[in-house]
């Protein structure tokens, strides 16, 4: 009756000897990551109200490298987590086998253990990062991560009923797909991004972030929406970042940016090729000429560059050998956006220059600046 104890002990043993680090971001902060279910007391879920909406945030904190007194390596996505997601890529591949197991061998290396902080200094920035439509928030481990290595503090959210997968401390499972990916079916993503909107504030209430405060939020695909939306809703979203999402739903387009707003995007996905960005740019300059907004585009990019995808894919080679990941490199991709992301941030939040938003620079060729207005955050 032991026997099946006995062969899991050394299928995970197998498991962690074959554990696969991703890169460490070469960074001046290490990173401390920490998981938390946050309950929306008073407000039925939107998407099933037979009980109060709750989500689970992974949030990354800054660690100054003096003060850290441990590093471990964590999993990347939980066991169960990865297992779905084997499923799901499994759907997508077809006949073509997918690698299971892989996803559940990704370790990441942070920081688990610091000195005793003093919390009468001065906060560091928060940045909201809003994943993509059904993709679990776990798949933005590594750009959590190279953040927070800049001095950010960053929630990761998850979105039950809409993230494919959401486990939450109790047990409970909640899986998504009550959110067509589709461009068509504007009223169900004008819904799910007012859910988010609120998922968002949710957050900024529990971290008691006051309403005079300068937050930025950084949306990956449907998070690229999402942060346009929650800027609407609630002040303290100050910028506002969309890596290659169409702004989808009903208004989002016509609603333009209302605080400054920097829209990263794949090669050839642009304010001519889309034409919900055509709209949205176009809103945000009759609405407010004055507002700073930058179109920029990055060469051999695709969809999946904007996050950890690439990443992933270059340090597995079973991953490679399906084809995940991408042209350009996941470590230069990520470092390219943490420096353009950083700097943008410094500069919407915190009164810096522009820094590599000034122009085309020498250090990241690939990255091109295609449309740009306003020269100060309004």
């Amino acid at each position: 009756m032991q026997l099946p104890k006995v062969l899991t002990a050394i299928f995970y043993f197998f498991l962690k000897v074959q554990a696969v680090l991703l890169p460490v971001p070469h960074t001046p902060y290490l990173a401390k990551w920490t998981t938390s279910e946050l309950i929306n007391h008073g407000f039925p879920d939107p998407f099933n109200t037979s009980h109060t909406r709750r989500i689970m945030i992974s949030r990354y904190t800054p660690v100054r490298k003096r003060d850290c007194l441990e590093i471990c390596r964590l999993p990347y996505m939980p066991e169960f987590i990865a297992s779905v997601e084997d499923e799901i890529f499994q759907a997508d591949m077809g006949d073509t086998p997918w690698p299971r197991g892989v996803l559940a061998s990704l370790e990441v290396e942070m920081c688990c253990k610091e000195r005793q902080r003093d919390h009468h200094g001065k906060p560091r920035p928060l940045l909201l990062l809003g994943p993509g439509l059904n993709t679990t928030r776990y798949w933005y481990s590594g750009m959590g991560q190279s953040l927070a290595g800049m001095g950010f503090e960053v929630v990761v959210m998850d979105h039950p009923y809409e993230t494919d997968v959401v486990q939450y401390p109790d047990g409970t499972v909640i899986y998504g797909g009550r959110v067509p990916a589709d461009a068509e079916a504007v009223e169900e993503l004008r819904f799910a991004l007012e859910v988010r909107a609120k998922d968002a504030t949710l957050v900024l209430d529990w971290l008691k972030v006051p309403k005079s405060a300068k937050v930025g939020f950084v949306g990956s695909s449907f998070g690229g929406p999402a942060a346009a939306v929650a800027m609407r809703r609630d002040g303290r979203i100050a910028a506002g970042v969309n890596l290659d999402g169409g702004m989808f739903g009903a208004g989002v387009a016509e609603g333009g940016a209302v605080r400054p707003f920097l829209i990263f995007g794949a090669d050839g996905h642009n304010t001519t090729t889309d034409e919900t960005w055509g709209r949205f740019w176009d809103a945000t300059t009759e609405r407010r000429p004055g507002l700073w907004m930058k179109e920029l585009s990055v060469v051999n990019a695709t969809h999946r560059t904007f996050l950890d995808f690439s990443l992933v894919g270059e340090v597995s080679e079973e991953l490679r050998r399906v084809g995940f990941g991408g042209v350009v490199s996941g470590v230069w991709a990520m470092g390219m956006m943490t420096e353009y992301l950083t700097d943008f941030f410094r500069f919407a939040l915190m009164g810096k220059g522009e820094g590599l938003l000034a122009g085309e620079s020498g250090r990241f060729p690939e990255v091109k600046f295609l449309r740009s207005q306003g020269t100060q955050p309004l």
